[in-house]
């Protein structure tokens, strides 16, 4: 299947949550001050299904997120640029039409088709980023109403999303969700042959957090990257999430139940 693309990659994750996730901050030498520190923000139109929280939006494999720059958040906050993106998680590449299957960039945009690879699952994903000058989407740093909808998305964003079925009608509903308090960092290690990002997601105070962990690589060469990153987690003493779900769904869903509890 990755033939189907031209340079497409796989993006190797692991997940570690809650504590473990810091344990693997302090093992890993992640200082808050040496990353660049990001809000980052969903759009979906959540509701409650009895104890369950539906999000139709990601349910038919559509993402919006939002991520901006927390100014003076550390010396990793440069090219303080916000960008917007449109992404298909799960896709069917088969699916998809020509134009979609090529990464390509230009000046303040990227489009890129990869696959996720987590654990034992298997995932693509095409997704379009946009840059820009984004204000926050939700007042009251999301202790208030959605600002408003929709985001400025582009005519190339929207005809992405529409190949999940979701159209202008689809996004009506949709409601800013957020933010996640992020920071991230690029590094550079002699155990891996690559760079690694790690990437720390905190939802409110006392809310759910999370680590990822992620590195390219072609796909001829993704089993032993995958191999080499989950033996210099292990051999730290860190054990990732049993369910290596996606920190995207699990957060949104929080987001989603918060958002629900204050509408009431």
């Amino acid at each position: 299947m990755a033939d189907t693309f031209r340079n497409a990659e796989a993006e190797i994750k692991i997940i570690l949550a809650g504590g473990t996730a810091e344990d693997a901050c302090r093992s890993l030498g992640l200082e808050p001050g040496d990353g660049k520190h990001l809000s980052v923000y969903f759009w979906d139109a959540p509701w409650a299904d009895g104890d369950g929280i539906r999000l139709p939006l990601a349910e038919a494999g559509a993402i919006v997120r939002l991520r901006r720059p927390d100014r003076g958040g550390g010396k990793g906050d440069k090219g303080n640029r916000s960008d917007l993106t449109a992404k298909l998680r799960p896709c069917d590449p088969a699916a998809l039409p020509a134009k979609w299957r090529e990464n390509r960039g230009g000046k303040g945009w990227e489009f890129k088709v990869e696959e996720d690879w987590s654990g034992s699952d298997r995932v693509w994903s095409a997704s379009l980023k946009v840059d820009g000058n984004y204000e926050p989407p939700v007042a009251g740093e999301g202790h208030g109403p959605a600002a408003c909808w929709p985001p400025p998305l582009t005519p190339g964003q929207r005809d992405l999303l529409a190949h999940a079925g979701v159209t202008d009608d689809g996004l009506r509903d949709a409601v800013a969700l957020g933010p996640v308090r992020a920071v991230r960092w690029k590094l550079s290690r002699q155990d891996l042959d690559r760079p690694l990002t790690a990437e720390f997601w905190s939802v409110d105070y006392d809310g759910p957090c999370f680590l990822e962990l992620s590195l390219r690589a072609p796909h001829a060469d993704a089993p032993g990257a995958q191999e080499l990153l989950e033996r210099t987690v292990l051999e730290r003493g860190l054990r990732p999430a049993p369910r290596q779900a996606s920190k995207t769904q699990t957060v949104m869903t929080e987001l989603a139940r918060n958002h629900l509890r204050r509408a009431v």
